[in-house]
C-alpha cells in the first residue's frame, strides 16, 4: 500500500510527532510512506530528519495559506506524479486544500482532525469544512470530545466523525545519572520537589496560567523548603513567559530550558505533570506522562478529562479563573506529595497504527 501524509509544516509539534510514528509502523510493515509539507522547512529540523532517517524525503510546498490557490495545483500534481493508494492528511488546513487537490482522482482521502481549534478568526475555516466534507471518503479526530467539538462546529451530525486515539509507548525510566545531571544543569539540585510540563511555548498551552499561579504556589509551599517548576518547549510566547518567570518567589526556581527531543523522558524528573491548555485535541504530552506514572494536574478542557479518565493518579484544576488560583496552586502542591503509581498506556504506537491501518483497507475496499 502506498500512503501519502499531508502535514501543514514539520516543526515539532503533536500531529507531526504521530504521523512520523505511523509512518515508521507503515514502513516496518512494508507500505510505502510519501509526505507532503505544505509550508516551508522549519527552523527546528528534529521531525525532518526523523523522516529523512526512514528514508522518507519530505516535498515542501512553501505554501501561504489557502490564498496561494496556484499552490494547490501544485499539490495536484505532485499527488499525481507519487500515484499513492491513500491520501492521509492532518489538521485543518492540509484536510480542506488535499479536498480540492484531490477532487476527481479517484484516491481515497482520509483528514484527521487533531485539536479542538478555538482560536479567534476560524469561522470562514470551519464554514468551507463543511462546505467541502462530503469531498472526502472518511474524518476521523483523534479523541471523541474533537470529534464531537468539530461535527458542531461544521454543521455536521454526531457519528460524521469516527474516532482513532494517538499512540505513545512507555517511556522507559532513565537511570539516575541522567535525571541527576538535568536537575544539576538546570539548578535545581537542592529543590524539594519539582512541578513540570512540556509542549509548544503557545497561548493555546496555557503555561501563562501556569506562571502567574507563583505567588499562591509559593504559599502553598511547605516553610524552608525551595521547589522548582520547569515547563520545556520552544514557542512565540517565550517573552511573555520569561517575564511571568523573572517574578518568581525566592522559593521557587522557574526553568524554561527550551526544546528537548526526548522532553518526555523528564515525566521520570517531575514530582507532579501539569496541563493548564486553554484547549486540546488529545493532549499527547498527558499521554506520555502518564506512562511514567507521575500525579498529573489538568485543566478541564476538551479531550483532557477523557483522556484522564482511564489514569487514576489524577485531579482537574480549574487554571482559567482568578478566583480558584489558591485552590489550584494547593492541588498541584498536594500531588507533588503522591507517590507514582504502575504505567498507563491508553493506546500504543502499534494500536495506532493498526487501526489506521483497518480504515485504510476499508477505504480501499
Amino acid at each position: 500500500m502506498k500512503v501519502l501524509q499531508i502535514l501543514t509544516e514539520l516543526g515539532p509539534g503533536g500531529a507531526e510527532r504521530v504521523a512520523l510514528d505511523l509512518s515508521e509502523r507503515l514502513l516496518a510493515r512494508s507500505h510505502t510512506v510519501s509526505l507532503i509539507s505544505l509550508k516551508s522547512p522549519p527552523e527546528n529540523k528534529s521531525i525532518e530528519d526523523a523522516f529523512l532517517a526512514m528514508g522518507i524525503v519530505p516535498e515542501f510546498l512553501h505554501m501561504d495559506g489557502l490564498r496561494d490557490a496556484s499552490r494547490i495545483f501544485l499539490l495536484r500534481r505532485l499527488i499525481r506524479k507519487l500515484a499513492p493508494d491513500i491520501i492521509h492528511s492532518h489538521l485543518m488546513h492540509p484536510n480542506l486544500v488535499t479536498r480540492f487537490a484531490s477532487a476527481g482522482l479517484g484516491i481515497p482521502l482520509l483528514n484527521t482532525v487533531h485539536i479542538s481549534e478555538r482560536r479567534k478568526h476560524k469561522g470562514i475555516f470551519f464554514w468551507l469544512d463543511g462546505l467541502t466534507f462530503p469531498l472526502c471518503s472518511a474524518c476521523n479526530a483523534v479523541s471523541f470530545a474533537s470529534a464531537r467539538f468539530h461535527e458542531q462546529a461544521i454543521g455536521r451530525p454526531a457519528g460524521s466523525i469516527s474516532v482513532i486515539y494517538n499512540g505513545v509507548d512507555p517511556i522507559p525510566r532513565p537511570d539516575e545519572t541522567f535525571l541527576a545531571d538535568f536537575r544539576r544543569k538546570w539548578g535545581l539540585g537542592e529543590c524539594s520537589k519539582i512541578i513540570g510540563s512540556f509542549g509548544r511555548l503557545d497561548w493555546q498551552k496555557g503555561f501563562d496560567h501556569l506562571l502567574r499561579l507563583l505567588p499562591e504556589l509559593s504559599s502553598a509551599i511547605p516553610a524552608s523548603e525551595c521547589w522548582g517548576l520547569v515547563i520545556l518547549g520552544e514557542g512565540g510566547q517565550r517573552g511573555e513567559l520569561e517575564e511571568l518567570a523573572s517574578k518568581a518567589p525566592a522559593n521557587l526556581i522557574v526553568r524554561l530550558p527550551g526544546f528537548l527531543p526526548d522532553a518526555s523522558r523528564m515525566a521520570w524528573l517531575f514530582d507532579v505533570f501539569v496541563m493548564p491548555s486553554r484547549y486540546e485535541g488529545y493532549g499527547l504530552s498527558l499521554a506520555e506522562a502518564m506512562t511514567t506514572g507521575v500525579p498529573v494536574v489538568v485543566n478541564p478542557v476538551d479531550s483532557l478529562p477523557e483522556i484522564c479518565r482511564f489514569y487514576r493518579n489524577h485531579i482537574l484544576a480549574d487554571f482559567e479563573s482568578p478566583e480558584r488560583r489558591s485552590e489550584t496552586a494547593q492541588r498541584i502542591v498536594e500531588f507533588a506529595r503522591r507517590e507514582r503509581i504502575a504505567p498507563q498506556v491508553i493506546s500504543t504506537k502499534r494500536e495506532m497504527a493498526d487501526r489506521y491501518i483497518k480504515l485504510y483497507d476499508k477505504l480501499l475496499r
